[in-house]
């Protein structure tokens, strides 16, 4: 359950927070995870977007998928740019567990491109946007 100290609502409190964002190119070359960016301890992730100006050009499948170590999916599990990479997309069911949850430490985020069938092409920037909450508050 969110921490709320007790304050009058009016039209300074709670304080106004800021978005912050982080960027990563993620092409579809790049078949080993990389180190894409870190959030910092206390942040709480509030979006994650893809953005493109074509699909993924694999026969198959096309995903990428940011997350910690060597295999994680907390930011983005599996979004799919064979049919959603040209334009700019709302990861929505392809979000992670870490959506929403205040980070407890540092914490690095790799990146993967992963692509079935040949015919391999394409490039995606993937946002994510993340706060830092006022003083006293979890959320």
């Amino acid at each position: 359950m969110a921490k709320r100290p007790n304050l009058v609502v009016t039209s300074t409190t709670p304080a106004a927070i800021e978005v912050l964002t982080k960027t990563v190119k993620i092409a579809y070359t790049d078949s080993a995870r990389f180190e894409a960016f870190v959030l910092p301890k206390g942040a709480v992730i509030c979006g994650a977007y893809v953005m493109g100006t074509a699909n993924g050009g694999a026969a198959t499948s096309a995903v990428v998928t940011v997350g910690t170590g060597g295999a994680g999916t907390e930011l983005i599990n599996a979004y799919n740019v064979k049919t959603s990479g040209a334009g700019y997309f709302n990861v929505a069911g392809a979000a992670g567990s870490h959506m929403g949850t205040q980070l407890s430490a540092d914490t690095l985020y790799n990146a993967v491109y992963t692509g079935v069938g040949g015919g391999d092409s394409g490039n995606w920037l993937v946002k994510v946007e993340y706060y830092i909450p006022s003083q006293g508050f979890d959320h």
